[in-house]
């Protein structure tokens, strides 16, 4: 036993009590709370239920006051009931290390380190520091000896004379030992080895240095993440919110940052990591849902990544497929925003055309006039918005116009000699006036609108205009793109390129709400995306992270994250490197680099090796997996997958499984992340773990070479145990063999 085992179990007795009794003050709080709110509630209805007209309009003012006492009176409460949660969950695990630092020149103190703070209610003492907090930086960057923290006053240097970890579970020491190095193997192997759910934990009392240093750091506009599978880039991602929502806590709120997802799926996996931490969830988005918010009903069906990638997968060395997957890659392409540009700028110079507007003798605006404010007067304003300024000055000259006919006509009708009341003279007057005012409003619409369904169909439409720009997509692809858009389709390759147009013309704005942009899995993103955040997110600092081994999706995927952080501004950005991989055991990692060899450092946690079956046909396959499923359910793994390469065989697969054992399909679309078996597409299964992998191979020429990357990405998903259930001569098994 330790020999400050005893201590130390006091000084956990007395953080425990300090928690109860904060613990025992907030829910008297919360049910004064809610008696306040009945009371307000109560006086409010009775005191306005029988009043009549006059009476209702003298106590207003009091009804108002109510109504602001309750939403004050339920804003208490959710705040009060949120720290009641963190504290029952602070009871049952208040601290996980402890660092004994003297600083130079001063004397030694002890520094308890867990998930959130907590300070003694009676003397502001701190008893727990929260790990953002600057001195808890020590406890992931040093081991005893020298050691520093950075402090908002500058650096404070001094010596770590203790560094000591712990177990508490459930209120009870469970484990403790002081440490040399940043995180104990014992105990990392010991989490690393637990089983996986449907959800993502925290990592806070297993933040290895190189992750701390990426989590915290703050010195340039951007920072790029590469990492190989399992190194934790997600798990950053994440707590890099927590810490900047902690170190900024009076100018950041959740909603100011913007994490990008690959899909609702793992969006859902991954939103419990943020409340346990203590911290509201952050508006997630994948790139469709910011075109589908910003063009609405511009178009009635936006192609999903996931849905992009069933059909690449689905159609790959069919007939009549080439000119889609040409115009996929060449849409992706840096040649791309090229073109765009040169789009934008002829489309201002040239293709827009000014004519007068009048009604009968009334000239409102002459051509001259009109090109004159375009070309000269507004200039300095982007496109969209010297339009807009324009439709404003020639609808206040329609609108005086307007209420001058409405008198001329009110005069006619008056002045005629038919007898005509004076309600039936307005009645008429109105119609009158909407009738001729209809072609002129729609006139002046009409010169100032620019509909980017339209520009853009142009773009590709047009052989002299495509010329002009640059472009070298055949026309079989430009036609394709073309038939899409007049179906109501905006095809997953076309979101980025036409919402970077959007901004060349001046039809949208940056983003002024988001302060920080999370872009995770940042390799599948393409130039034209990039160029596009570059703008959209001018002004806010960037997070990308990701694995160039895991660019599932070379033709449209930029592939490298030093080329990505140039494109959002060049130079400006610290280049963050991960070696090691955590999640899988050392014999998946090495079945993995048979096919990408990877320069990873293997976390030493040793499990079966992979396993590499055949049948004869398909159905053979199917055959044995469900043999495999029901010999290791007595293992009670948590999570088990079965990722087949696309929809379809994922259909084929469950409805063979589905007969036997209790299995549920995951598809494109779906935003729920079930418990249990799951069958899913390989490009669904991104970002996300699971206990056991069963990749199944349905045909012979399922992950050719040119999808080493997608297979890779596959087979590290799994934690502990890899299946690999396959037809016979199936092409992939060359390279695994």
């Amino acid at each position: 036993m330790h020999p400050e085992w005893e201590n130390e179990c006091k000084k956990l007795e007395k953080v425990k009590q300090e928690i109860e009794s904060e613990l025992a003050k907030r829910q008297k709080k919360l049910a004064e709370y809610r008696k306040q709110m009945r009371d307000i509630n109560k006086e409010m209805w009775e005191g306005v239920g029988a009043l009549s007209g006059i009476q209702t309009l003298e106590k207003t003012p009091t009804f108002i006051q109510d109504i602001m006492l309750l939403k004050r009176s339920l804003i208490d409460a959710s705040e009060n009931n949120k720290r009641i949660k963190m504290l029952e969950k602070q009871l049952a695990s208040p601290y996980f290390g402890r660092i004994d630092f003297r600083e130079d020149g001063r004397d030694a103190e002890s520094f308890y380190i867990g998930i959130y703070g907590l300070r003694k209610d009676d003397t502001g003492e701190i008893l727990i520091y929260d790990w953002r907090a600057p001195v808890s930086s020590m406890f992931y960057d040093y081991e005893p000896g020298r050691a520093q923290y950075k402090s908002p006053s500058g650096y404070i240097k001094g010596d770590m004379l203790l560094k000591r970890q712990y177990r508490i579970e459930k209120g009870k020491l469970i484990l403790m030992f002081d440490s040399n190095i940043t995180i104990e193997d014992d105990i990392l192997q010991e989490i690393l080895a637990r089983s996986a759910d449907n959800r993502m934990k925290t990592i806070v009392s297993t933040i290895q240095r190189e992750q701390n240093q990426a989590i915290r750091y703050e010195g340039k506009r951007i920072i790029a993440v590469q990492g190989p599978a399992g190194s934790g880039k997600t798990s950053i991602a994440l707590h890099r919110a927590a810490y900047l929502l902690y170190r900024h806590r009076g100018s950041i709120r959740a909603e100011n940052i913007c994490l990008y997802t690959p899909n609702g799926v793992f969006t859902e996996y991954i939103s419990s990591v943020l409340p346990e931490l203590g911290e509201e969830n952050i508006y997630s988005i994948t790139l469709t849902d910011l075109a589908q918010k910003i063009l609405r009903d511009t178009f009635g069906k936006y192609e999903s990544y996931s849905e992009m990638m069933e059909w690449q997968l689905s159609h790959k060395n069919k007939d009549k497929t080439e000119s889609r997957f040409q115009s996929i890659s060449y849409k992706a392409s840096k040649e791309f925003i090229s073109v765009l540009e040169k789009f934008a700028e002829i489309f201002e110079n040239n293709i827009i055309q000014f004519a007068e507007i009048r009604h009968g003798n009334n000239v409102f605006a002459d051509k001259e006039e009109l090109e004159e404010l375009f070309y000269e007067s507004y200039r300095h304003m982007p496109l969209a918005k010297r339009l807009a300024r324009m439709e404003n000055l020639v609808a206040t000259r329609v609108t005086e116009f307007e209420k001058k006919r409405s008198q001329e006509i009110i005069n006619e009708l008056s002045n005629s000699d038919e007898y005509i009341d004076e309600a039936k003279i307005k009645a008429l007057s109105r119609a009158k006036l909407a009738r001729e005012m209809e072609k002129i409003i729609r006139d002046v619409k009409n010169m100032f609108s620019i509909k980017i369904k339209t520009i853009y169909r142009m773009l590709f439409e047009n052989s002299e205009i495509w010329s002009a720009c640059g472009g070298i997509l055949s026309e079989d692809a430009r036609n394709h793109t073309i038939e899409a858009l007049d179906s109501g389709i905006l095809y997953y390759e076309d979101q980025a390129p036409i919402l970077y147009l959007m901004f060349l013309l001046g039809m949208i704005d940056p983003d002024q709400e988001i302060k920080h942009v999370i872009i995770d899995e940042a390799q599948d993103y393409s130039y034209v995306a990039y160029k596009l955040f570059s703008r959209l997110y001018s002004h806010c600092a960037v997070t990308l992270l990701g694995d160039v081994n895991q660019n599932i999706n070379p033709a449209s995927g930029i592939g490298s994250l030093k080329s990505a952080a140039e494109l959002i501004e060049p130079g400006n950005f610290e280049y963050f490197e991960l070696n090691k991989s955590y999640r899988s055991t050392l014999e998946i990692m090495n079945f993995a680099n048979r096919i990408i060899p990877s320069k990873a450092v293997l976390y030493g946690r040793s499990g079966k090796m992979p396993g590499v079956k055949t049948g004869v046909t398909a159905e053979d396959v199917c055959n044995l997996i469900t043999d495999y499923l029901k010999s290791i359910k007595k293992e009670n793994f948590r999570s088990i997958a079965v990722i087949c390469r696309t929809l379809n065989d994922c259909y084929q697969v469950y409805n063979y499984l589905k007969k036997d054992l209790p299995v549920k399909l995951v598809a494109s679309g779906d935003d729920k992340m079930p418990s249990g078996v799951l069958v899913l597409p390989s490009y669904l299964a991104k970002g996300l773990e699971f206990d056991v992998v069963v990749a199944a191979v349905l045909s012979v020429d399922e992950y050719a070479s040119d999808e080493d990357k997608l297979f890779y990405t596959v087979c590290t998903r799994a934690l502990h145990r890899l299946e690999v259930y396959a037809v016979q001569k199936a092409r992939i098994l060359e390279r695994i063999s």
